[in-house]
């Protein structure tokens, strides 16, 4: 009997739904350029010469308590760990290194979302490999590279930098973080998530990305806060955002690096705001959320607890207001440019509630979506994901979202008598 989180090996209705039906070869022949399908084969042959060596390890080691510990495993890095525990960084008032692994985290969403589209490589088949995930949905996506292994390595190189070079941090907890952090990376492996190759990719990219913000980050970071920082920073997401390749398949890729990409703008605006009020900060350092010991336990507490629930607030009461507002904006835009392909995946629903429906549609319509207008335009698969309002109203709600921490939260807990006692106006 499989754990409950476990999809059967049988393909149930959930594990039936979440199997997209992925576009032919002459599709991709059609639409990819000759190095980015040469890239896609080289990595799909590498992937099917792994799958039967996969099954045969999953069938070898899997055990009930071996699938709860690296499913377990997989929840320590992945989207929803990482918005949790990123915020106290905020709060506890780690500055620069608080906005620095942010980014650093962030960045590899984008990165790895970037990298997955262009090379467009499937996961492992299932069957033989078994999918071991509290998430089936995560399936649909491309395989190369495996983020949870690029943003865990980039993040671990960064943090392990500052516990060498500025905390002077014990080894033994560094052996203790890279434990964790092989643990994860095993994780997608073993949960047949993902391949060799797609976990070699990951590692590579999170330490090539990790290396460049150890060095450029702080510079950067002080770049953004002086007086026309707001431009570069929407310079950026928009360079970000607007370079996204297409990918075939309307892989929710996209999504993460509108999300990951929006959240670092926020983080930038929230700290050229917070420079910007003096009452908010302590002796000159205007880089950081104030924490202090002469704070009482239940005062810090309140603080943690205020922050935490006006992030929830902001997320569950933006999320209709603003996707109604720039539905009623850009709805007919996008109606007029996007084919009706994939429109289910900007939420992650079909018109008819369930995925299997839409693969059908997708299928159905793909060599309608694939004219010469909307192949030269990049109009096909994900192109109705990015254009879709739901996803164009993410820019805005994730922002705002980390705003919350940085500015929004140090007001209140000002004006509420939640600040060190020394801080004046």
């Amino acid at each position: 009997m499989p754990p409950r989180f476990q999809l059967d090996e049988d393909e149930d209705d959930l594990q039936k739904s979440a199997n997209f039906v992925k576009a032919s070869e002459s599709a991709y022949e059609a639409v990819y350029s000759p190095t980015r399908l040469q890239l896609r084969r080289l990595v799909l042959r590498v992937v099917e010469w792994e799958v039967p060596r996969l099954a045969k390890m999953q069938r070898r080691w899997r055990s009930p308590a071996l699938d709860r510990v690296f499913v377990f495993a997989g929840m320590l890095g992945n989207h929803t760990f990482f918005m949790l525990a990123l915020p106290f960084l905020h709060i506890f008032g780690l500055g620069v290194f608080a906005r620095g692994l942010s980014f650093v985290v962030l960045w590899s969403f984008y990165f790895s979302s970037v990298v997955k589209d262009y090379i467009s490589a499937p996961r492992p088949a299932s069957p033989p490999v078994v999918h071991i995930t509290r998430s089936p949905a995560h399936t649909i996506e491309y395989g190369f590279p495996s983020s949870h292994t690029t943003y865990v390595v980039s993040a671990l190189l960064y943090i392990s930098h500052y516990m060498l070079n500025v905390w002077a941090v014990s080894g033994l907890w560094l052996y203790v973080l890279w434990s964790v952090g092989l643990l994860i990376v095993v994780s997608r492996v073993y949960c047949g998530l993902h391949s060799v190759i797609d976990v070699t990719g990951g590692l590579i990219i999170g330490a090539l990305e990790a290396l460049v913000f150890i060095f450029w980050y702080e510079p950067l970071d002080a770049l953004m806060c002086t007086d026309p920082g707001p431009l570069y920073i929407i310079a950026v997401l928009y360079a970000a955002l607007s370079s996204m390749p297409r990918s075939l398949d309307p892989c929710p890729c996209c999504i993460d690096a509108f999300c990951a990409t929006s959240v670092t703008a926020g983080f930038s605006l929230g700290a050229w705001i917070h420079v910007r009020l003096p009452f908010l900060h302590q002796g000159g350092q205007s880089d950081r959320i104030a924490w202090d010991t002469s704070l009482t336990l239940t005062q810090n507490v309140i603080r943690c607890v205020v922050a935490l629930a006006l992030l929830i607030a902001w997320k569950l009461a933006s999320k209709p207001v603003i996707t109604s507002a720039v539905r009623r904006l850009f709805s007919k835009d996008i109606a007029a440019q996007a084919p009706n392909a994939a429109s289910w995946a900007a939420s992650g629903q079909s018109e008819g509630g369930d995925n299997a429906c839409a693969n059908s549609k997708y299928k159905e319509h793909l060599d309608t979506a694939l004219t010469p207008h909307n192949i030269k335009c990049g109009r096909y698969g994900s192109y109705t994901i990015m254009a879709a309002d739901e996803n164009l109203a993410r820019i805005p709600i994730y922002i705002i979202l980390p705003m919350v921490v940085t500015v929004v939260s140090p007001v209140l807990y000002y004006m509420f008598g939640l600040m060190p006692g020394q801080y004046t106006t």
